[in-house]
């Protein structure tokens, strides 16, 4: 088992923190995939994969979701809706002009992406609104109803009660 304290040393003691270790590991499976698809810049072209950040939540009676698109023309971009499917569609678009060979370092990714996502039931999908500002597109829509938890009272019988309505039911 791992001590919770860990030598550092540039401080006499430190705690350990297992969500250090976790994120060292995502860090590594970052890079491990970027490696296996191609997007890691080893100054030669790549292909990049790009997924924009998204959030979801109610407020005042809607259901809203944002995506961050820092660099994408809203003209590149397509918001739809299927049954009870949204579908985010859309491109960032490299600088013209920059060649890869001129290229120190490179991690912005560009390209087409798609996002999409089951909707709750009941939806109203007819109402549904989208605006860009600042490079977040957020859609709104009315959410719908969501029935409220109702505590069940759980009947108990002592077994001798039981036996007698057995008894009386024969």
């Amino acid at each position: 088992m791992k001590s919770l304290i860990r030598w550092d040393p540039f401080k006499i003691m430190s705690r350990w923190d297992p969500f250090d270790e976790l994120r060292r590991m995502q860090r590594e499976m970052d890079r491990l995939f970027d490696r296996f698809l191609g997007s890691e810049t080893l100054g030669t072209s790549h292909v990049s994969v790009w997924v924009p950040s998204i959030e979801s939540y109610t407020r005042d009676g809607e259901l809203v979701v944002r995506t961050e698109l820092p660099g994408v023309d809203p003209k590149d971009l397509d918001v739809s809706v299927t049954d009870r499917e949204l579908v985010i569609k859309g491109e960032r678009k490299s600088e013209k002009g920059t060649k890869e060979e001129n290229y120190l370092y490179k991690e912005i990714s560009y390209g087409a992406f798609e996002r999409r996502f089951l909707l709750p039931e009941g939806v109203k999908t007819d109402d549904l609104k989208a605006k860009f500002a600042n490079g977040i597109l957020e859609i709104t829509m009315p959410a719908p109803a969501v029935s409220k938890p109702r505590k069940i009272e759980i009947e108990t019988k002592e077994p001798k009660q039981i036996e007698a309505e057995a008894k009386k039911a024969a």
